[in-house]
């Protein structure tokens, strides 16, 4: 078979069982309801999700999702994508169809100035680093083991969802880059369906957001996102420490979140007994307009937490 054979398009509206087809044939263990296919692809609030599939012998055989982002590059807000669901037929690999659409994609980008960021599994790794990716960092993924904590200080009230009031954190949090958290990305972000968050605000100046969850014998919650304003970031160490005792309080055994070397936070972490997962060996990957290119391959410049990824 040769690219004679199938085309390349942009997915429409018309495609939708088509593709849910596809990511439940080869991902059954994980799969997506219409209403995930609409939350996480339709609703975003930067805009619905770029997609281009491979048509072949009338059937979509292989799928390139990038979905929106309002991403803070510097002070500025920059349009960006995530890739993320690179998905190709078992019968239809090794045909050249992932790298054309790769090509497809990232040229587009290109085109239209877009800086993005992916997290890819194993096999669609070096698909990134052949098609002009630059590597950014392995997943900055830190554990820590939990044992009983002190109560629950009561700064950090828990909320149904965010308020305008939000939005004035992150411009001032003092972190060159990252996805905008904006009242509207988080409430998007965390109202995934079929999960559970526990959203917190810290007095105008901070928020976080926490996910429990099983990892076979193992009871874990997740610290899926955690933004001071600059100048609150001395509470830094009483926020995890109340965290810690949250996860107690859950009979959660192991607390996780994902945060970058260089991070403003990540020596406070380290402080209060958080340590690299030295199981995880993913890599993220960013590219962007050559100006731009500066600071979105400096590691220590990025806010990447598992909200910013399409899982949890």
């Amino acid at each position: 078979m040769t690219q004679s054979d199938w085309i390349i398009r942009p997915a429409t509206a018309a495609d939708k069982s088509a593709v849910l087809a596809l990511i439940n044939t080869i991902q059954p263990h994980i799969p997506w309801s219409a209403e995930q296919y609409d939350w996480q692809l339709a609703r975003g609030p930067a805009g619905p999700a770029r997609m281009l599939v491979v048509e072949c012998d009338d059937f979509l055989v292989s799928l390139y999702v990038g979905t929106r982002k309002h991403l803070w590059v510097n002070g500025e807000i920059r349009p960006g994508i995530m890739v993320q669901d690179v998905l190709t037929h078992p019968s239809y690999r090794g045909k050249g169809m992932l790298n054309a659409l790769a090509t497809s994609f990232l040229s587009k980008m290109r085109e239209r100035n877009e800086c993005g960021y992916t997290f890819p599994n194993k096999l669609s790794e070096n698909s990134f680093r052949r098609s002009g990716w630059s590597e950014l960092m392995p997943v900055p993924a830190l554990e820590c083991d939990v044992t009983p904590q002190e109560e629950v200080t009561d700064f950090a009230i828990e909320v149904s969802a965010f308020d305008s009031s939000i939005d004035a954190i992150w411009p001032d949090a003092g972190i060159p880059v990252g996805v905008m958290r904006s009242a509207a990305f988080l409430n998007w972000r965390y109202e995934r369906p079929g999960n559970v968050y526990r959203k917190y605000v810290i007095s105008n100046v901070g928020f976080f957001v926490l996910k429990s969850y099983d990892r076979g014998a193992q009871k874990v919650m997740h610290i899926c996102d955690l933004v001071l304003h600059e100048r609150a970031r001395g509470l830094c160490k009483s926020i995890l420490t109340s965290v810690k005792a949250l996860a107690a309080q859950s009979e959660a055994n192991l607390l996780t979140c994902w945060v970058p070397l260089g991070h403003p936070y990540r020596h406070v972490f380290e402080d209060v007994g958080f340590a690299r997962d030295i199981k995880n060996d993913r890599f993220i990957f960013t590219t962007g307009p050559a100006n731009l290119l500066p600071a979105l391959t400096n590691a220590s410049h990025w806010h990447l937490s598992q909200g910013d990824s399409d899982v949890y």
